[in-house]
C-alpha cells in the first residue's frame, strides 16, 4: 500500500563547512566514501525502528546575466551581472517507524560564499540572476551562513489508531508538493509527475539552499484507486531567504485535491481535481502593473485568491517506446487587495520515448501559456498568480517564471548509461499580454521587506527571445551523484528594453550531492 507523505529516501548531514578553494578536495573524499559504503549494508539504519538521515551538497554557480543601464530615474541602481559565487547545504534528520505513528526530525545547514553586493539592480529590474536573489532577501551578512528546523512532524496512521483505513494525519512542519499526494511505484510515471506535474503552485522549491517548508497539518486518505488530500498551513521562510526557520505566519494555505489513480479510470492514466486559496497580509506591496502609488499594502488590502484546477497524466506502450502525455490548467478567482482576480494557465505536453533503443532517447514538445493584464485601470487583475512554487522545474535558468508568459517548448534527452543522462531544452518565450510585465520570482520567501515576485516592464513588446540549456547528471552510487548545467539566452525585445547593456545571458553550474 502506498502511503502519503512517506519519509525521504535519502535526506541529510551537518558537516563542517569548507571554503569553495576546498571542494575538491571534498569532492575526492565523498567519492571515495560513497564507493566504499556502496558495499556495505544500509547507511544510517541504527534499528528496525530508528534511521538517521544525511545530505551534503555543494553548488558552484557562474553568471554572465543580463545587464541594464544604471538609470536611477527608472529604480536601476545597480548592475552588476557577472558574477560567481559557491554554496553548502548540510542535513542531519532521524527518522522513525512504528505501526501507530512515523516520524521526522531534521536540520539543515545553508551557507552561501561570495555572492555579489551589487547584483540587484533595483525595482525597475531586480536580481541580476539568483546570486543578487539571495543577497538582497537574506540580508547582505550572509556568509556566516544559517542552521534551521528544516522538518519536524509526526503522521498518524488512523487505522490501527481509530479503525480509520487508508487515513493518515500529519502536523507539524513538512515539505509539501501540490501534484504529488502519492507515487505510483512506476520510475517513468513518477518522475513525469514530479517534473511535469507537480510544484506548478505550490512546492519545497529543492533547488534553493534553504528550502520552503509549511506548518500545519495534512489529512490524507490513500485507497487503492483514489486519494483524498487535504491541508491547511503557514508557509516558512526560505527559498531565496536562507533564515529559514522563521514561519510566514500572515500567509494562509488551504489545499484540497482528489486524484484517480494510474488505472483506477483509463489504462496508464491519472487525473486530479484541486482547490487552493491563498490569503496574504504581509506589509508589503504586492506586484502588478499598476503605478507603486496606486497599489496598497496587503496589511491595508489583503490578497485572497482561489485556484482551481486539474491535471491528466498518461504513459502508454505504443511500438519500440512509450507515448506520454501531459494536460495541466488552472483558473483563479477572488481579491487582489482592492482588485478583483480574473486570470487563468493552461499547458498540454507530448512526447515519445525508445525505450527499446540504445540510449533511449526522448523527445518530448510543449506550450504553456497564462494570462497576464490588459488594462491596469479596470478594476480586475488578470495576471496568472504563480502562489509558491518549486519555480525552476519549469524555468531550469530562472529568470522568468509561470506569470504572463508564452513558453513553446521541445525536450530531448538520452541515456548514455544506467546511471547518466543527457538533455537538451529549448524555449520559445514570449509575453502572454504585452500591456502587463515580465515577471520573475518564486514566490514569498520572507515574512517582510520582500512580495516574492518581481516586475520588469515590457517596453510594450511581447518577444522575450529564446532559451537553449544542456543538463547532464551522474549517478554514481545510491549514495552520490553529480551534475552539471549550463544556459544560453538569446535576448528579443523585451530583453532589449529592460538590459540595455546586454540583452543575452549564461548561467552554470556544478553540483556534487552525497546522502544516505
Amino acid at each position: 500500500m502506498i502511503r502519503p507523505s512517506h519519509l525521504p529516501s535519502h535526506p541529510p548531514t551537518l558537516a563542517i563547512v569548507p571554503k569553495p578553494w576546498a571542494w575538491s578536495g571534498l569532492a575526492a573524499c565523498l567519492w571515495a566514501a560513497a564507493a566504499q559504503a556502496a558495499d556495505e549494508a544500509p547507511l544510517g539504519q541504527i534499528s528496525p525502528n530508528f534511521r538517521v538521515l544525511g545530505e551534503l551538497r555543494g553548488r558552484f554557480e557562474a553568471f554572465d546575466f543580463f545587464q541594464p543601464a544604471i538609470n536611477p530615474a527608472q529604480g536601476v541602481v545597480a548592475n552588476q551581472n557577472d558574477y560567481a559565487f559557491g554554496a553548502l547545504r548540510a542535513r542531519l534528520g532521524v527518522a522513525m517507524t512504528t505501526p501507530w505513528v512515523d516520524g521526522l526530525a531534521q536540520g539543515e545547514y545553508t551557507g552561501l560564499y561570495d555572492l555579489p553586493t551589487h547584483a540587484f539592480g533595483g525595482p525597475g529590474v531586480g536580481p541580476l540572476g539568483l546570486g543578487g536573489a539571495y543577497y538582497a532577501d537574506s540580508g547582505k551578512n550572509v556568509s556566516s551562513g544559517d542552521v534551521h528546523i528544516k522538518q519536524a512532524y509526526l503522521n498518524f496512521k488512523l487505522q490501527p489508531m481509530m479503525g480509520l483505513a487508508n487515513t493518515y494525519f500529519k502536523g507539524g512542519r513538512f515539505e509539501f508538493s501540490d501534484g504529488l499526494e502519492y507515487k505510483t511505484g512506476d520510475a517513468k510515471f513518477d518522475g513525469l509527475k514530479t517534473t511535469r506535474i507537480s510544484q506548478r503552485l505550490i512546492g519545497p522549491f529543492d533547488f534553493a539552499h534553504a528550502t520552503r517548508n509549511l506548518d500545519g497539518f495534512a489529512l490524507n486518505y490513500d485507497a487503492p484507486d483514489f486519494n483524498v488530500t487535504l491541508t491547511a498551513t503557514h508557509p516558512t521562510q526560505g527559498g531565496f531567504n536562507i533564515r529559514a526557520e522563521d514561519q510566514i505566519s500572515h500567509i494562509d494555505l488551504a489545499y484540497g485535491a482528489i486524484t484517480s489513480k494510474k488505472g483506477a479510470l483509463l489504462p496508464d492514466t491519472e487525473a486530479r481535481l484541486f482547490y487552493l486559496y491563498y490569503g496574504d497580509n504581509r506589509g508589503v506591496q504586492p506586484t502588478d502593473n499598476r503605478p507603486l502609488a496606486d497599489r496598497p499594502k496587503l496589511s491595508q488590502d489583503a490578497l485572497a485568491i482561489s485556484t482551481v484546477g486539474t491535471h491528466a497524466l498518461t504513459v502508454q506502450k505504443i511500438g519500440p517506446g512509450s507515448l506520454d502525455g501531459v494536460f495541466w490548467g488552472a483558473y483563479q478567482f477572488g481579491d487582489w487587495g482592492n482588485l478583483k482576480q480574473d486570470a487563468w494557465a493552461v499547458t498540454p505536453e507530448i512526447g515519445y520515448q525508445f525505450t527499446d533503443v540504445m540510449f533511449k532517447p526522448w523527445l518530448r514538445a510543449g506550450y504553456f501559456r497564462s494570462s497576464g493584464d490588459s488594462n491596469a485601470q479596470d478594476g480586475t487583475h488578470g495576471t496568472f498568480f504563480q502562489v509558491l512554487p518549486t519555480v525552476r522545474l519549469y524555468a531550469k535558468f530562472p529568470f522568468f517564471n509561470l506569470m504572463n508568459i508564452q513558453d513553446v517548448f521541445a525536450q530531448f534527452s538520452v541515456l548514455p548509461t544506467d546511471s547518466t543522462k543527457l538533455g537538451v531544452d529549448f524555449h520559445h518565450l514570449s509575453l502572454g499580454d504585452s500591456h502587463d510585465l515580465f515577471y520573475g520570482g518564486s514566490g514569498a520567501t520572507s515574512r517582510s521587506g520582500s512580495f516574492g515576485y518581481f516586475g520588469r516592464a515590457s517596453g510594450g513588446h511581447s518577444s522575450i527571445g529564446q532559451l537553449v540549456d544542456v543538463t547532464f547528471t551522474h549517478n554514481v552510487s545510491k549514495y552520490f551523484s553529480w551534475s552539471a548545467y549550463y544556459a544560453h539566452v538569446f535576448g528579443s525585445d523585451v530583453a532589449r528594453s529592460d538590459y540595455a547593456l546586454q540583452n543575452d545571458a549564461n548561467y552554470g553550474f556544478l553540483e556534487v550531492t552525497a546522502s544516505f
